[in-house]
């Protein structure tokens, strides 16, 4: 019924205590596909132990050469996984003992209102803590100011909402990445970019996932504050981050622009046209497609940087 997508990647610190995690779970109905990234300390033995101790539950992806990223990796996971709910994992994280019970309940209330049909995805709050486990703080949603209930395409467009290992999937969403996308930021906002299109996003307002911050991460959880401290920093970096999102907006408008409405493939089209236009018109097309981050600081920096 539900597999766990693990992607690993040089995670030997931690990877037992989140599969144990996971194996802890009371609801116990998934299986646990992972991928190893062509990690060099013992995260491939420690992946076979698990095979070995749960035949039935665990098993591994036989990979010839390196994804290269986090995000490639989890696509990879994706291409491979067929069962009915796909669920994201990260391997250094922990997971709430009730998380795929929750996460579960919550979807199939969204099947019900919407039909097994509909693409969906379900997301949830996450709680910080640093590499030794103390709590940082109880919400990384309240901790970020993140926007969690606003799934238009104009907000996931300039803001990713979504959580990666908090997620579950139905089929019907994952049958929508037919080809995996040159440009991404990552697979969690590629992912949300399809839902928010074509779909419906549900958020539980509960944190399911014990989250790791540490120097590592590929994604950090940083207060609002400090984020825009970092952004005013380091300039060339926020340039180079734009510039990612509009290469995705490009990616996602070749794959699905003749999927989409009207109004959505002018958005994303006048999005991408941003960085060519004056300071008063990037702000002018901001304002009239509400391309507006979770803060009005955020929103404000955008105008300025982009």
């Amino acid at each position: 019924m539900i597999t766990v997508l693990l992607a690993a990647w040089n995670g030997e610190a931690y990877l037992r205590e989140q599969m144990e995690s996971l194996l802890g779970q009371t609801n116990q109905q998934f299986t646990i596909l992972i991928s190893d990234d062509g990690s060099s300390d013992r995260t491939p033995q420690i992946i076979t132990e698990y095979e070995n101790r749960f035949p039935d539950r665990v098993v591994s992806l036989k990979n010839r050469k390196p994804a290269g990223s986090a995000k490639d990796n989890f696509f990879r996971l994706l291409e491979a996984a067929s069962d009915e709910y796909l669920m994201f994992c990260d391997q250094d994280d922990i997971w709430q003992p009730d998380k795929v019970e929750v996460t579960l309940r919550e979807m199939k209330k969204m099947e019900k209102r919407w039909g097994r049909d509909m693409p969906l995805l379900i997301h949830s709050d996450l709680l910080v803590m640093d590499q030794s486990g103390t709590v940082i703080s109880p919400s990384m949603v309240r901790y970020q100011k993140i926007g969690v209930n606003d799934n238009r395409p104009s907000h996931i467009l300039v803001e990713n909402n979504i959580t990666g290992n908090t997620m579950m999937i139905n089929r019907s969403l994952k049958n929508l990445v037919v080809r995996i996308p040159k440009k991404c930021v990552m697979h969690d906002w590629w992912l949300g970019l399809v839902a928010s299109c074509f779909g419906k996003i549900a958020y539980i307002d509960q944190p399911l996932v014990r989250y790791r911050q540490h120097g590592s991460n590929q994604v950090g959880a940083r207060s609002g504050v400090k984020q825009l401290s970092q952004r005013i920093s380091r300039r060339d970096k926020v340039r180079e981050n734009y510039h990612s999102l509009f290469e995705q907006a490009e990616s996602f408008l070749s794959i699905y622009g003749q999927s989409m409405t009207d109004g959505q493939r002018e958005l994303f089209r006048e999005f991408i046209k941003l960085p060519g236009r004056s300071r008063v018109g990037k702000i002018k097309t901001i304002i009239k497609y509400k391309l507006f981050k979770s803060t009005r600081i955020r929103t404000l920096g955008q105008m300025l940087s982009i």
